[in-house]
């Protein structure tokens, strides 16, 4: 698998690089696929957000699909540049059946063709053009999406499975004091109400961990779905102290990109297409000429003779004027979606913006101040209680806001993630932290 990207990806990316390179938002939608380090050490068992981007690369069907549709769209740009086929026909004439060997009748051969002038087949192919400039955007957007649901399902299994360390963690306190509640009931410094009260409690956390086992599990599978892989306890290398320093240097220079943002992109899309279409409207009421010549013989006489002929229709009652107007129409309604969307779009990645800012300042605190204290007060009751100074309702009530705190921190780093992909979701900047660099 490590090793080289294949072949189906590497010419969706070009195809896709050559066809939008001068459409808006040439810079971004562009995925971390073609990019990713080929030469690491991870182990199939041990895989970092860039191995999985290897692993989707080389193995997920969509990337066949993508280049299969590219070429689709190429095709149709190339038979709109094609000529219509000329016809051949014949004709007899003055057959009648009282006449041995046709000598009354007369024989007509010729050939036309179909000559499309006044910039009606530079309109097809404009309409074309614009066919594959919008699946090119399809096909990106596709496999932006693509790389956003593998980093999705990277992080939920993070995440899992660092609940199940959390809640084996906290599995082991509980533990430890119904240990320490054993020992001191023996010497008489303990109540039974203690015990019991403990055991619930380590009971409890026996089924949270079987849980959070099951969850990992079911994360697992849906990641290696991706490559079509096995669940074969694949655990995935994440950092649980990222530096996001990088990142929000990144964020702040996200409103330079507004407005090749998803929906802006389709509308502008959807805009070019309309154009196109207007434009071959408007050709579309000028004549196609057609042209003949062919050989006719009168049997009769023997007689020979050439003809020449030319054909065109005349635009006089249909004028292709309601599709015009209807394009025209649509053109206008897309001017105000475009400013509706801008609108839009810049106040989401605004509040998204914000979003992210307050979870990572939150998980901050969490990290350097509130999580320490907590483990500190933990430590400090627990030995108050095992020399019998506090009760066992002060160290238990200790334990839980000191758990409390730790899933909060990995919920907080969960919501972090989710809170870039959402931004990359909306923008188009792949958003990368420094562990993912």
């Amino acid at each position: 698998m490590r090793g080289k990207i294949p072949l189906s990806i590497a010419s969706v990316m070009a195809v896709i690089l050559i066809l939008s390179s001068n459409t808006r938002g040439q810079n971004i939608w562009q995925v971390p696929f073609d990019t990713v380090a080929t030469n690491n050490t991870a182990t199939d068992s041990f895989l970092s957000l860039n191995d999985v981007f290897e692993l989707v690369a080389s193995s997920n069907p969509a990337f066949s699909s993508f280049s299969y549709q590219l070429q689709a769209a190429k095709g149709d740009l190339k038979q709109s540049g094609l000529w219509s086929n000329p016809e051949l026909s014949a004709e007899i004439e003055d057959v009648g059946w009282d006449a041995p060997g046709f000598r009354e009748s007369e024989f007509t051969v010729s050939l036309s063709q179909d000559f499309e002038f006044f910039g009606k087949r530079d309109a097809k192919k404009r309409v074309a053009r614009a066919g594959v400039k919008a699946t090119a955007l399809r096909v990106k957007l596709a496999t932006f999406d693509l790389y956003l649901d593998a980093k999705q399902r990277f992080y939920n299994l993070a995440y899992a499975q660092q609940e199940v360390q959390l809640k084996t963690a906290s599995l082991n306190l509980v533990s430890e004091i119904v240990e320490s509640i054993n020992y001191r009931l023996s010497k008489g410094a303990a109540l039974q109400s203690e015990l019991l009260l403990a055991q619930l409690e380590e009971q409890r956390a026996k089924l949270a961990l079987e849980q959070a086992k099951q969850d990992v599990m079911a994360y697992e599978a849906s990641l290696v779905a991706l490559w079509h892989g096995k669940p074969s306890g694949v655990q995935v290398l994440t950092n649980t102290e990222p530096d996001f320093s990088r990142l929000l240097q990144q964020v702040s220079s996200i409103t330079n990109t507004l407005d090749s943002s998803r929906e802006l992109s389709q509308l502008y899309s959807e805009s070019e297409m309309f154009q196109a279409e207007k434009r071959l409207a408007t050709t579309e009421t000028r004549p196609v000429i057609t042209l003949s010549g062919g050989y006719k013989r009168i049997e009769i006489d023997k007689s020979n003779t050439i003809l020449f002929g030319v054909s065109l229709p005349l635009p006089l009652l249909n004028k292709n004027q309601g599709k015009r107007e209807s394009l025209e129409a649509k053109l206008s309604a897309l001017e105000y979606d475009i400013q509706r969307a801008k609108n839009e779009t810049e106040a989401s990645v605004r509040s998204q913006t914000i979003r992210l800012h307050q979870l990572i300042s939150k998980h901050a605190t969490l990290d350097s101040l509130l999580l320490p204290t907590a483990e500190q007060a933990y430590r400090t009751l627990q030995s108050a209680y095992e020399s019998g100074r506090v009760p066992y309702t002060q160290l238990l009530e200790a334990e839980r806001f000191h758990n409390e705190l730790s899933f909060e921190h990995n919920d907080m780093l969960f919501a972090i993630y989710e809170q870039i992909i959402a931004l990359e979701h909306l923008t188009g900047v792949a958003l990368r932290i420094d562990e993912e660099m």
